[in-house]
């Protein structure tokens, strides 16, 4: 049986409306009200209407007329990039990352701490809470001036409830993380798995602008992808989508931190490799990186990619073999999902070409040809803080999706 389609509602045409202003506007940095109705299709005084509500909450800004040749000069318009701002959070493996941003994801101001010995939830959240003050204290910020905190977590997270499930490097389980963090700091958080902010961060100001279906696939400590899927986010029935880093493709292979075996993480994270340097070393194998370290003990990627530059066998071996298996793994992504681009991010991708030649030969050995007419494999241009705008981006992106209420915001 047929049903007639809803309607829309105005209040809703509106905040569609408001939406698609606002994401013009970032994407031509300035329009008059004639662009902007030409672009979108609506009547001038319906235009007219929307700026009147956009520059009352203080988003938009009349920046003056434009000058040309013959007739009335158009008045200009473009975000105001200083009314609406957020602060990121990251709560990494080993450090905690704190940043403050604005509407167009311009860093205002940044900081980064080791997490603390006691890494339980209550501490950890305190710990936070502190440096979020210290950000706000040296930006010389109040809290009112703060539109919202975004929290990235890596392993599994619950975004609508706000529950860090299960992140392994932490051995949480099914914590509150976003009530939590609301009741230290009286803000409003919003939280996802870091990955899938990374996503985001690349959506609004990376290489996945404009595209409808890409994969951004994070190398670090541990490795995970962010899914997007028309212009959305995938996490799945119990947001477990883009573990990749925990799909096996080593039959007997080291114990993973899932519990498994053979993990791509055992393989190719950037803990793994360090761990097989050590090893290595301290078996006798012989290397360049013996005398960069100095101690085994103290062995980092830096040293590990400086004695690769210097030829170094057993450094460029390891990363082929890593790089190798990433390739694999972005294969199994690019089989299921057939995204039009694969955005790669993470502490690996300074080794350049040692990483990036094996890496893209066993990808087109192991991809299916038919996926991969049309796609591109990048390096992502966002910098190695990309994870703390991606969880700033998590409001940034509620914003110009039309979620965010405008009468939330400041108003003149």
């Amino acid at each position: 049986m047929l049903t007639k389609p809803k309607k829309i509602s105005k209040s809703l045409m509106k905040q569609l409306n408001q939406k698609l202003v606002l994401q013009i506007l970032k994407d031509h940095a300035n329009a008059s009200k004639s662009e902007l109705a030409k672009i979108t299709g609506l009547t001038i005084p319906g235009v007219s209407e929307i700026i009147h509500e956009l520059e009352h909450y203080q988003l938009i800004k009349n920046i003056g007329e434009s000058p040309i040749k013959r007739g009335r000069s158009p008045v200009m318009y473009e975000i105001n990039k200083d009314s609406f701002k957020v602060i990121g959070v990251t709560i990494r493996s080993k450090s905690i990352r704190v940043g403050l941003f604005n509407t167009l994801g311009e860093r205002l101001l940044f900081s980064e701490e080791n997490l603390p010995e006691d890494t339980s939830p209550n501490n950890i959240m305190d710990y936070v809470a502190i440096l979020v003050r210290q950000l706000l204290k040296d930006s010389k910020m109040n809290f009112s001036d703060i539109n919202g905190i975004g929290l990235g977590m890596h392993g599994i997270v619950n975004p609508i409830k706000g529950i860090s499930i299960y992140p392994p490097h932490l051995n949480w389980r099914n914590i509150p993380v976003k009530q939590m963090l609301e009741e230290k700091l009286n803000i409003p958080v919003i939280i996802d798995n870091d990955c899938n902010t990374l996503a985001l961060a690349e959506y609004w100001f990376g290489d996945g602008e404009n595209l409808n279906s890409f994969i951004t696939l994070n190398v670090d400590y541990g490795i995970g992808a962010g899914i997007m899927i028309n212009g959305q986010l995938f996490h799945g029935s119990n947001f477990g989508a883009g573990q990749i880093g925990h799909t096996i493709v080593q039959d007997n292979g080291s114990l993973c931190s899932c519990g498994n075996y053979g993990c791509l993480e055992t393989i190719s994270s950037e803990l793994s490799i360090i761990e097989k340097v050590k090893i290595k070393i301290k078996k006798g194998f012989p290397s360049l990186i013996t005398e960069i370290a100095k101690s085994p003990d103290h062995i980092t990627l830096n040293h590990l990619y400086e004695a690769a530059k210097q030829n170094d066998q057993l450094a460029l071996s390891i990363l082929e073999t890593a790089s190798r298996y990433l390739g694999i793994g972005i294969s199994t992504l690019v089989n299921v999902f057939n995204p039009e681009k694969v955005i790669l991010t993470g502490g690996i991708l300074r080794g350049q070409d040692a990483v990036m030649q094996p890496l893209t030969e066993s990808f087109h050995t192991h991809a299916l040809l038919t996926n991969i007419d049309h796609l591109e494999i990048v390096q992502s241009k966002l910098g190695q803080q990309a994870d703390v705008l991606g969880a700033a981006t998590l409001w940034i992106n509620e914003l110009f999706k039309g979620e965010l209420p405008l009468s939330s915001l400041k108003s003149n």
